[in-house]
């Protein structure tokens, strides 16, 4: 690993510049953890995308959650102005960029962080104090991708899992919208994910409609339907492919709240997703469905709790288009399938 370099210790102020993605942040967690065993009086701050910081705000492990600039090119440039004074006025020491952006390491830079550690690319390499060799595409889990930053500077990692970050003001909230729905500690709840950002990345809804009716049927399973706001005109269009009702939680929790719900669970069935993720650090069993994503790459790092389906058709993954005639490689997955999957977690 070139420029590998050991942080000094009397380092009392850093940054770390998250990725942009709710399941991104999750695998993130263990870096976080391991810059704070190493560290554990150092003020630690994250630099972030505003969607991601309410669930950062709930890390034990960081002391300050900064919001971030969001947009590219020349007018999105005088938002980061202020947050520039804004870092040279905190006097951080040292900075983690776990994001190959340009944009985010020449703010660092211009803000006077001494220490500045991230991937090396072309454009941005001269920027870093520490620059770190990306490792061929596609060979590494994006949790050990990350970890490889803070590894560069001599921080141990301290385990794969994820840091969930939940409160106990989220398990009340939780608490609270499970009585709503009419959800018993008795009842078995199996939480259904149907949604993700990317369209091919989802199994199809008439799939997850017949596969909600079979586990209602064969499990006497109330199924809870999760997600944010933008997954309710989908979930919708599900429900009225059901026999059964199912229950919908999808935009009446934050974040943290689904994974404080999901513990109410026996089981998530999920896209990979950021909630397959949450669910995964939550401690729920999960059921991942993948097809142009690679579950090597972001699928569970804990086996022992997931069983995992890939509609692997041979094509190369991940697989980056935008737009599929057939989308195969989800279609593939059948009801039987996830149901015999889910078969491992439910049957007593």
């Amino acid at each position: 690993m070139a420029g590998r370099s050991a942080m000094s210790k009397n380092r009392k102020r850093i940054l770390l510049v998250s990725v942009n993605w709710l399941g991104d942040l999750l695998f993130l967690t263990p870096a976080i953890r391991a810059v704070r065993r190493a560290y554990p009086d150092s003020f630690i701050a994250v630099l972030s995308p505003r969607r991601g910081m309410d669930f950062l705000q709930g890390n034990p492990h960081l002391n300050a959650v900064i919001p971030m600039p969001e947009g590219r090119g020349i007018p999105h440039l005088a938002g980061w102005l202020p947050l520039i004074a804004r870092l040279r006025a905190e006097r951080f020491d040292a900075a983690f960029l776990f994001h190959r952006s340009f944009t985010r390491a020449a703010a660092v830079w211009v803000a006077g962080i001494p220490e500045r550690i991230g991937y090396r690319t072309a454009k941005r390499g001269w920027l870093l104090t520490t620059a770190v060799e990306m490792p061929p595409p596609d060979t590494l889990h994006k949790v050990d991708l990350l970890l490889r930053v803070v590894e560069a500077a001599g921080i141990r990692a301290d385990g794969r899992h994820y840091d969930a970050g939940l409160r106990p003001e989220d398990a009340q909230a939780a608490g609270d919208l499970a009585r709503e729905l009419g959800l018993n500690p008795s009842d078995r709840v199996v939480a259904l994910h149907a949604g993700a950002n990317w369209l091919l990345k989802r199994w199809p809804a008439r799939r997850f409609a017949e596969l909600a009716d079979r586990l209602s049927e064969r499990y006497g399973a109330k199924v809870l339907f999760i997600g944010g706001e933008g997954d309710r005109p989908l979930i919708e269009r599900i429900a009225g492919e059901m026999k059964s009702r199912p229950l919908v939680s999808a935009g009446r929790t934050t974040f943290r709240q689904m994974g404080a719900l999901l513990k109410h669970a026996k089981l998530l069935i999920s896209n990979d997703s950021g909630p397959l993720h949450m669910g995964m650090a939550a401690g729920v069993p999960v059921v991942a469905l993948f097809g142009p994503t690679d579950p090597k790459l972001t699928g569970p790092v804990n086996g022992a709790k997931a069983a995992v389906l890939f509609g692997s058709i041979g094509c190369p993954v991940p697989c980056y288009q935008l737009r599929c005639p057939a989308n195969l490689c989800m279609e593939q997955i059948s009801v039987e399938q996830v149901l015999a999957a889910a078969a491992r977690f439910l049957d007593d």
